[in-house]
């Protein structure tokens, strides 16, 4: 279930709703965190696919995410955006409420200053694991994409890392080398917490199958 972050924002009096909605993120910020949010997934989707024809032998050739794949990793990046917004106004929402318990009658220059000071530790925080979701789950995309496309390429694949914070990634970790096709249909990253990737070893491909190859377009 979503954190929510309007029961807080309700119970509070004018001086604190003033200084949460001067901090908060909004429509604007979520479009921006978006915008971010594609340009790295498509980094990291690129460079995945460019990863899968290196071990499959074909060097020199590189992953370009075309229209309809773009389309896909926004979608994404949207649900994401709406996310990080959302709990991040979640906290927000904690951190005034905190701040109005400890001073009570507090200035709206109190709370700037408090919110101001809570910032950095909050996204000292959120960004990595944000950075590492997001190159996760565009790599293990384009790990499927990559295979789904080429289903010529055939193979094996391991989970790495081999450590798991649950039972479902140290059950997929235990069982060690898999068909790729196995692998690629339980892509990872299956949560914040195991941030894990398929550790592909595909068959050479011929020289000549090289030029052939899917590469997101």
């Amino acid at each position: 279930m979503p954190l929510s972050w309007q029961p807080l924002y309700d119970s509070m009096p004018p001086v604190q709703k003033l200084a949460f909605n001067a901090a908060r993120y909004d429509a604007v910020d979520e479009k921006r965190v978006q915008a971010a949010l594609l340009s790295m997934r498509q980094k990291s989707y690129n460079d995945e696919l460019t990863i899968q024809a290196q071990n499959a032998g074909c060097h020199g050739v590189t992953g370009k995410a075309g229209a309809v794949i773009l389309e896909q990793l926004d979608a994404q990046g949207k649900l994401d955006a709406a996310s990080i917004a959302n709990t991040f106004n979640y906290f927000l929402s904690i951190e005034i409420t905190r701040a109005g318990e400890r001073q009570p009658g507090a200035s709206l220059e109190y709370y700037a200053r408090t919110i101001a000071n809570w910032m950095p530790s909050y996204w000292n925080y959120k960004d990595p694991v944000i950075v590492t979701t997001t190159d996760g789950s565009a790599r293990a995309k384009a790990q499927q994409d990559f295979y789904i496309h080429n289903a010529a390429v055939k193979g094996v694949a391991k989970l790495e890392p081999r450590s798991a914070a649950c039972p479902v990634c140290a059950g997929w970790s235990a069982r060690g080398m898999v068909p790729l096709r196995v692998a690629m249909n339980n892509p990872p990253p299956y949560h914040v917490n195991c941030p894990h990737l398929w550790d592909t070893r595909p068959d050479t491909l011929p020289r000549e199958a090289c030029p052939l190859l899917w590469m997101g377009e």
